[in-house]
């Protein structure tokens, strides 16, 4: 993709955008890009010195322009480029990007932490960006001239003027298939058929990421599908070791989002009646988690008796002892599990001298 050039925005006009103040007449009269890092520096570029230090080693990559908030009287000797002064860095950053999303016409979708990892494994644009960082990263990464971009951070979508959120469909937008795997999705799309390793409980989710990508014209593909991790549950043996998924009749699923955990416990109730499920809810919930219990019980046709635990650390010894098929653990992210698994696997292993 073609490096993006800022050629038709003259010098005073970026001092003004940013609203800073220029202080010389330099001999150049525009600039040819921008960015925030000393390595992506190149001709012709204006140089954001978050850092002052980084001042000379950007003017010898060839920076047109250098904007400062600190003194930096030592570094300009140099008139031919244009210093440009300003409050604030970060603020000078966000006018700017604000200015180059509205001028380019680029659409910002709002989406879920959820959506947004199904999106990342289906998306196949090049033209849309994924972006979860900083504003001051976002500047350098709309070097690339995206058309689109994709993010869940307040503090990136409140860059934007409007941002199109991300919604369920009324209608699913494909013909689900059923039977089909418990942790994986079935169905038809345009006279095709799929299936693809997401659990049928995130399909209102992959519903939401087909309808916006077909209402915007971004490309997707079903096809090449990904695994991801975070949205897998957690196959373990006997003893709570994680072992290869599907290899083992005892299943787990850790979320700390509340929706997810209520979702998973109707699908279970519903999807697997023949099966031994178990609750592992903390003691102590907030004030928004503190209904789950009235929630479950409302969703499900056989309510269960949770189990309580205190800390993470006691999860080990709950899941060797208490027999299930399903385990549905409220509190903890699959990668929080995971360390907590993996040391109590460490504490206990056998010495082998």
């Amino acid at each position: 993709m073609q490096k993006k050039k800022l050629s038709v925005i003259k010098v005073q006009q970026v001092a003004e955008l940013i609203n800073g103040e220029l202080m010389n007449s330099p001999a150049i009269g525009s600039f040819e890009g921008y960015t925030t890092h000393l390595e992506n520096v190149q001709r012709g570029m204006l140089f954001f010195a978050i850092n002052p230090h980084h001042i000379d080693s950007a003017l010898q990559r060839g920076a047109f322009g250098v904007v400062f908030d600190k003194f930096v009287q030592t570094h300009m000797n140099d008139e031919e480029i244009a210093w440009i002064k300003v409050e604030s860095i970060p603020q000078s950053i966000v006018r700017l990007i604000r200015y180059e999303l509205m001028i380019n016409g680029v659409q910002m979708f709002a989406l879920n932490p959820i959506q947004y990892a199904i999106a990342h494994k289906l998306i196949r644009d090049k033209n849309t960006l994924f972006f979860d960082d900083t504003p001051m990263n976002l500047l350098d990464a709309l070097e690339s001239a995206p058309a689109n971009i994709i993010a869940t951070s307040p503090q990136i979508l409140d860059l934007a003027l409007e941002c199109t959120p991300c919604s369920t469909p009324q209608t699913m937008p494909f013909d689900i298939i059923t039977p089909h795997p418990m942790f994986e999705s079935k169905f038809y799309y345009k006279l095709h058929s799929y299936q693809i390793p997401l659990p049928s409980v995130f399909l209102p989710e992959l519903a939401a990421i087909t309808d916006m990508c077909v209402r915007s014209g971004i490309a997707f593909d079903f096809a090449h599908f990904e695994p991801i991790a975070s949205l897998l549950p957690i196959s373990l043996a006997q003893d709570a070791r994680i072992v290869p998924f599907g290899s083992s009749n005892r299943v787990i699923i850790p979320t700390n989002d509340k929706d997810i955990f209520l979702r998973y416990a109707k699908f279970l109730n519903q999807n697997a009646k023949w099966a031994r499920i178990v609750m592992l809810i903390p003691t102590l919930l907030s004030e928004e988690e503190e209904d789950i219990y009235t929630l479950y019980e409302d969703q499900n046709q056989k309510p269960l008796e949770p189990i309580c635990y205190d800390s993470s650390n006691e999860l080990p010894i709950l899941l060797k002892t208490t027999p299930y098929n399903f385990g549905l653990i409220f509190g903890i992210s699959t990668q929080g599990l995971a360390f907590v698994l993996a040391q109590n696997t460490q504490e206990y292993a056998p010495a082998l001298f």
